[in-house]
Parts: structure tokens; C-alpha cells; sequence
């Protein structure tokens, strides 16, 4: 890594060394030549990337059982009306349930009846 200047685009966000002798980067890029300078840890040992979003502000929505901040964080992130009313049944049908077990129960019967509908229009 010493070798070359990163790209400006290049943001290393976080960086941990764990406790089994492997190393995790969290870093934000906007091309080819980010991914390409942070592949060069591929010369050193073995890498493996994966692309991620930050979903923070739903994980706290649901951690809190916050069911009505969460439909707004579908809205703020321009979802459309079908699309928020499906999430919703889904996270409702989890939130209300009476038990875990009900709850996995309720979220294969929820994917059921989403395979069953015909394809959406793509947004």
C-alpha cells in the first residue's frame, strides 16, 4: 500500500485489525481505481470485497420496534407507495407477531405470497 498514492476518490472510513489475523476496511470509492488500488491487498494475502450500504437508520427503527419511523425512512429514500406498503407488511407481520417462531412463520408465508404476484414494473 505504500507503493503509489490512493486515488482522491478514496476514503477510508474504518479500518480493524481482528482478533483472527484478518483485517476489515470499510471505505467509500467512486470508480475503477479505487476498487483497483484497494485490490492491491490481494498481493499480500487474500481479499475479499463486498459492496454495502449504509441501512443504519432502518436498523435502528427496528431495533427500537419503531414501525412508523421506519416507513418514513422508506419514504425518505424516494421508495414508491407499492414499495413501502410491501416492506411494511412484511416488518408488521414480524413487530406483531406473538413469538420468534411466529415470526420467521409469518415472513416465509409473506415471501409466498410475494412469489405468487405478477412481476412489478421496474421503478
Amino acid at each position: 500500500m505504500w507503493q503509489g498514492k490512493a486515488p482522491a476518490t478514496l476514503k477510508i472510513l474504518a479500518a480493524y485489525n481482528l482478533a483472527s489475523n484478518k483485517r476489515l476496511f470499510i471505505w467509500e470509492g467512486e470508480g475503477r481505481a479505487d476498487v483497483q488500488y484497494i485490490d492491491r491487498l490481494n498481493e499480500v494475502g487474500v481479499l475479499e470485497t463486498f459492496a454495502a450500504f449504509d441501512q443504519t437508520g432502518g436498523w435502528q427503527c427496528a431495533f427500537a420496534g419503531d414501525l412508523d419511523g421506519m416507513r418514513q425512512w422508506f419514504l425518505d429514500r424516494g421508495r414508491t407507495p407499492a414499495q413501502i406498503e410491501a416492506a411494511m407488511d412484511l416488518r408488521s407481520r414480524g413487530h406483531y407477531a406473538a413469538s420468534t417462531i411466529a415470526a420467521r412463520k409469518a415472513a416465509r408465508d409473506w415471501v409466498a405470497e410475494q412469489e405468487a404476484l405478477p412481476p412489478r414494473q421496474p421503478r
